[in-house]
């Protein structure tokens, strides 16, 4: 049974990971292996891709406007990598990931680790040829560049191999609309409590239907909030229709500590169902 402590516990633990970004968040789910293998397959493509002088470097006037054109690659690499983040994160179940602020993050993430990767790249061919790691602007632009083109190339192998999104969505759609309408025919309602016992199981039915849907996440961030919901249904399952009703009505006032507590705790599931089941 969850205590009181320990609700409020995770509601202050809920709030700290939706604003925070684990490592797991910014792989939506994959595993650490599946971005070591990207960054190893997609950086030998890209090597391969260009071309090289007989003296061991990057020919840079392989064909008329090379630099033009890798520079406007590398800003479309930068756009398309924010675009492919958002992308993932709407289809997850982690609400960490229907953050805006998140999302940036993580699609600066990518494009800041394919810029690294290649300036590791460059030390490691330097030390290579012998000679010293000194670029000029016009390397530095395009190892910029080409950073940028191999930070998109990680992610999309990590949405295509790493990503396990949820085929459930219709099922997890219609559980919390479930939800939502059993709360809405509460509020309408003039009746006593005890005569909606009805609607309460209703709630409770809708509500171990989402967590199931959760629990198929590939996150944690989804993971979590299935674990809350059974936590909380176990709690709220177990109390008498007046105080059900204090819990899950949007009219009345709870005034035991219990009872806020539950109430804060529902209110924090139903708002991240909004997030993860609501198209932004």
């Amino acid at each position: 049974m969850l205590t009181l402590e320990e609700s409020s516990t995770n509601q202050r633990a809920m709030s700290d990971s939706e604003r925070s970004i684990s490592s797991a968040t910014f792989l939506f789910g994959a595993l650490p292996r599946q971005l070591l293998t990207a960054v190893v397959l997609e950086g030998v493509t890209l090597v391969g891709l260009l071309q090289v002088t007989s003296s061991g470097y990057i020919d840079l006037d392989v064909i008329p406007n090379y630099i033009l054109g890798t520079s406007v690659l590398g800003v479309l690499s930068v756009i398309l990598t924010a675009i492919f983040v958002f992308r993932i994160g709407k289809s997850s179940y982690s609400p960490a990931l229907h953050e805006k602020r998140n999302l940036w993050i993580i699609a600066a993430g990518y494009t800041i680790l394919g810029i690294s990767m290649t300036v590791i790249l460059f030390f490691a061919h330097s030390f290579i040829v012998d000679q010293p790691p000194i670029a000029t602007p016009e390397e530095i632009g395009f190892g910029l560049s080409i950073g940028s083109i191999f930070g998109l190339l990680i992610l999309i192998y990590i949405s295509r191999f790493g990503v396990d999104t949820p085929g459930n969505r219709d099922e997890l759609q219609a559980a919390v609309s479930k939800v939502r309408q059993s709360r809405r025919e509460m509020d309408d309602s003039t009746k006593a409590p005890i005569h909606l016992t009805k609607l309460y199981d209703s709630l409770e039915n809708g509500m171990k239907d989402v967590s199931t849907c959760l629990s198929q996440s590939a996150t944690d961030g989804g993971r979590r909030l299935a674990r809350d919901i059974d936590e909380w249904v176990e709690v709220f399952s177990e109390k008498p229709e007046v105080s059900q009703a204090v819990i899950v009505h949007r009219s009345r006032s709870p005034d035991e500590e219990e009872l806020t507590e539950l109430r804060r705790e529902f209110e924090s599931i139903t708002a991240r169902l909004d997030k993860i089941s609501t198209d932004e």
